[in-house]
């Protein structure tokens, strides 16, 4: 590991004072003679004398200089395993041997493991010759984990196949059938069902001499997620109940958050919220308190969150997400960067903080392709939810295409882009499929009648929208969730304005605006004033339609949403001539 790239050295670089915390840093070899974990700011400050900002502060700059960039995970380790290796920090960075002893490497990526310091342990793993660890169940076992977590999905995946083979020949059973259920979840995350399907084989041929224990809770929470991601809710939460016996049963807090994650969440898409809350959040409270393990902390949180935004519960999305953020992001981004990215994407979006959002997606994107194609594909999606938004309608199609590929569906985005190009007929037809693919009475179903009135509309087809809003407003009441009421509360609106109902259209239109303020989402809210800014005008208030039209622009310009922003402004253009 270099360093400084081009060759530069470091020594040139530095201040007395960034030695002096890269000393601190990495004070916890000199102190323990291993190094797994760096010191944190609060200990670097109380060491050196000076206020945890100034180190922090310090630590920006050497991030810099270290050519550390943003974004990237446990940047505080990267930069202490930089200075180590490069002899920056005195004493406290003895010259390690080439070619360590086997037990002292294996010792060292055991601890680094168990302190989730992924790099670290995979650094150590990799020092070896592969002949010294290949006959090593254990080894392999421990080279998947930390391969997994540190972004190289092929070598964690070629090194649990070799465990599996020697717990196989030794005549491990479990052992074998555990190694394969983690097999299964690589597979299934790669969109790989044929793999996926002969290693769920494999696990259940292991147990069925005895189908007890831990291991049979792991293969029906495996058996249990299979159901869900393939649209079986019912069947997923009835598999997910009997893991969750067999975590109780056992002990096993992993196990327990991650049936519960499962269960709540395939309870929450069919309807059965309220017993769906408590999982979820026990779930959640377990994995930010930092009981759960790298993969089940990831697991719950996205489960959680998903639960959330695909219910459109976004209040809860948002709650969770800042009680995350606040827990610190290594608790869900060192296991699941991409998955984590992706919702985050989301979130942000809604907030009304593009440009994190858009950050957030193409890394996002990024670090998915390799292990997660869905959530790559989610990302996409936001991405291209961005692009039309902002006007650029060719990159637009591009992400809801390659979303599309990935195996996420597009939509309602998609049409959306059709009809803005004025292809009403196209973006229609779509509509009218995904929704009819959209199982009754959910809430994404009202958000694709909520796009299909938009679209409905624009295209003067006032039949289909107003068939289109009551079914929205049915699940909308059924429901009770702010933001579905606040879609369905525009869509009635903007329906009203085409039939000629301009009163009527005002008041509801007044509580939508309303109704999507309380919810945070400014870009839906400053929409729905422009319905508003017309309904006010052709009821012969142009002052509150002028303000309307004002504040509605003033977001459209700090978002860049271009399209939108220049309806606000041809509108207050007319005004003004007018006036």
């Amino acid at each position: 590991m270099t360093a400084i790239r081009h060759g530069t050295s470091p020594t040139r670089k530095l201040t007395r004072r960034e030695r002096e915390v890269l000393a601190a840093l990495c004070a916890p070899l000199a102190e323990g003679g291993a190094f797994v974990e760096p010191a944190s700011s609060k200990d670097m400050a109380d060491a050196l004398g000076v206020s945890e900002a100034a180190v922090k502060q310090h630590l920006l700059s050497l991030y810099d200089k270290f050519q550390i960039p943003e974004g990237e995970e446990r940047r505080r380790t990267r930069l202490a395993n930089k200075a180590v290796e490069a002899h920056l920090v005195g004493d406290a960075a003895p010259e390690r041997p080439s070619q360590p002893r086997e037990p002292e490497a294996l010792d060292l990526a055991r601890r680094a493991a168990a302190l989730r310091n992924w790099p670290r342990a995979f650094e150590e793993l990799s020092r070896l010759p592969a002949s010294s660890i290949e006959g090593s169940a254990e080894a392999q076992e421990l080279l998947g984990e930390t391969a997994l977590w540190s972004g190289q999905p092929d070598v964690a995946i070629a090194a649990r196949q070799r465990a599996y083979a020697l717990h196989a020949q030794a005549g491990q059973a479990e052992r074998a059938a555990l190694v394969a259920l983690g097999l299964v979840v690589n597979s299934a995350m790669r969109n790989q069902v044929a793999q996926a399907s002969g290693w769920l084989a494999k696990a259940r041929r292991h147990l069925e001499p005895n189908p007890a224990g831990l291991p049979l809770g792991y293969l029906l929470l495996v058996e249990s997620i299979f159901a869900m991601f393939g649209g079986e809710l019912a069947a997923a939460a009835a598999a997910a109940a009997r893991a969750l016996a067999s975590a109780d049963q056992a002990g096993d807090i992993d196990l327990r958050g991650l049936s519960l994650s499962v269960q709540g969440y395939s309870l929450a898409l069919i309807g059965r919220a309220d017993e769906a809350r408590p999982m979820l959040d026990e779930a959640m409270a377990s994995a930010i308190g930092g009981e759960l393990g790298t993969y089940a902390t990831g697991f719950v949180y996205c489960r959680t969150v998903c639960a959330s935004l695909d219910t459109l519960d976004y209040r809860r999305a948002l709650e969770w997400t800042d009680a995350i953020e606040r827990a610190g992001s290594d608790v869900c981004l060192a296991g699941f960067p991409g998955d984590c990215r992706a919702h985050r994407a989301t979130i942000f979006m809604l907030r009304g903080d593009w440009q994190a959002g858009e950050r957030e997606a193409t890394l996002a994107s990024a670090e998915s392709r390799a292990t997660d194609l869905r959530h790559a594909g989610i990302a996409e999606n936001e991405l291209g939810t961005l692009r039309l938004r902002s006007g650029d309608f060719e990159a637009a199609e591009a992400a809801f295409l390659l979303a599309h590929q990935l195996g996420y569906p597009p939509q309602p985005g998609l049409s959306l882009l059709h009809s803005a190009r004025g292809d009403h007929v196209q973006a229609l037809a779509m509509l009218r499929t995904a929704v009819e693919r959209t199982p009754a009475a959910t809430p994404l179903r009202g958000m694709l009648l909520a796009a299909l009135v938009e679209v409905a509309l624009a295209a003067l087809d006032l039949r289909t929208a107003a068939a289109a809003h009551d079914e929205l407003t049915t699940i909308a009441t059924a429901r009770a969730l702010p933001f579905l009421d606040a879609a369905a509360t525009t869509a009635g609106g903007a329906l009203l304005l085409a039939q000629g109902k301009s009163s009527a259209a005002r008041d509801a239109l007044r509580g939508a605006v309303a109704s999507w303020l309380g919810a945070s989402a400014p870009f839906e809210a400053a929409c729905a004033r422009l319905h508003l800014a017309r309904a006010l005008d052709e009821t012969a208030d142009r002052s509150a339609a002028a303000l309307e039209l004002s504040a509605a622009r003033t977001v459209f310009e700090r978002l860049g949403a271009k399209p939108a922003l220049e309806s606000a402004e041809r509108a207050l253009a007319a005004f003004r001539h007018e006036d």
